[in-house]
């Protein structure tokens, strides 16, 4: 008995046996692929497709174009899709509630390079929009950001990689805010890992620019070999983030030794609001380190530390009595 087949989806929702079935992406499915290996009966990838399983897009630029905003379209990139960004205007996810999920495993992964300037940056210019499954690649100088948002509430990064190519082939930043309040709320990061070969100063996860509301990174490994502060995250002077949720990173820096500023996050206001808790963080300050800045705001709980590869971590901040 052949399987059912519904290509239009359920514009009205969907009941089987008396149990709602709920789609978080209830819109058109388009799919992006533009390796050699082509699906049975299909053709090569181009933007002048129609952007089904056997007539993909090219380009991810080209999908993005086709979806509906709010729609909740899904853009499937197919193991082995490989692009170049290579200016700051090159790439813009510009419509609301698309989601990218990559196929494939390891090196078939849709992989992203960024190249030829270190202003080279993908702009996230709308809200909703989630990234799964994708391999980004640094591949040019301290390029400043990988990702720009603008007006990008409730970005989510889920099951990505960040890598730099070599210690000078790096990216400074992952994701880098602008300064208008609220409008990168809601962003997460999610069971990513960032390989940072870089040495450039500065290097971190998320530059917060402005003030933020709703921000998630867990279950993450942070990796860098820049000598600084805030690995994870800087917060503009001025600025603050609240309900933060930092949870479950392994965090990895070489941080500067007798540091007074935060080890992983610096900032200068104390009304910020969340929590930090059982995040397992290396560097090699030894003599007076804190993760984040004094009187910040945030709680803490069960962070261990240790400035030596060969010793398990200590609590810090100190366990109350």
């Amino acid at each position: 008995m052949p399987i059912s087949n519904y290509p239009h989806g359920f514009a009205n929702g969907l009941t089987v046996r008396g149990l709602p079935i709920n789609l978080a992406h209830p819109g058109k499915v388009f799919f992006l692929n533009n390796s050699a290996v082509v699906a049975d009966g299909g053709i090569g990838g181009s933007d002048s497709n129609i952007g089904s399983y056997q007539k993909p897009f090219s380009t991810l630029s080209g999908a993005i174009s086709n979806c509906t905003a709010s729609r909740g379209d899904i853009i499937m990139v197919m193991p082995g899709h490989a692009e170049t960004i290579s200016s700051a205007t090159a790439l813009t996810l510009s419509v609301a509630g698309v989601a990218i999920v990559g196929l494939g495993v390891g090196s078939l992964r849709p992989t992203f390079t960024l190249d030829t300037a270190n202003t080279a940056t993908i702009n996230v210019t709308a809200a909703n929009i989630s990234i799964s499954n994708c391999l980004f690649v640094a591949n040019f100088l301290a390029i400043a950001a990988l990702f720009t948002t603008t007006t990008a509430k409730s970005f989510s990064l889920n099951n990505c990689e960040f890598r730099d190519t070599t210690s000078i082939l790096n990216f400074k930043v992952i994701v880098d805010t602008n300064a208008t309040s609220n409008d990168t709320d809601g962003l997460s990061i999610i069971e990513c890992q960032m390989n940072g070969l870089g040495t450039t100063s500065g290097s971190c996860l998320v530059k917060m620019d402005g003030t933020n509301r709703g921000l998630t990174i867990r279950d993450n490994i942070v990796k860098h070999a820049a000598t600084s502060t805030a690995g994870l995250m800087p917060i503009a002077t001025g600025k603050v983030v609240t309900d933060v949720d930092i949870s479950r990173n392994v965090i990895s820096l070489v941080g500067a030794q007798a540091a007074t500023t935060g080890i992983i996050i610096t900032t200068d206001g104390s009304t910020n609001a969340g929590i930090i808790r059982y995040n397992l963080i290396t560097s090699l300050d030894d003599t007076t380190e804190i993760l984040v800045t004094a009187s910040s705001g945030f709680m803490f709980m069960e962070n261990k530390y240790s400035s030596s590869i060969a010793l398990s971590g200590y609590t810090l901040p100190a366990a109350d009595a």
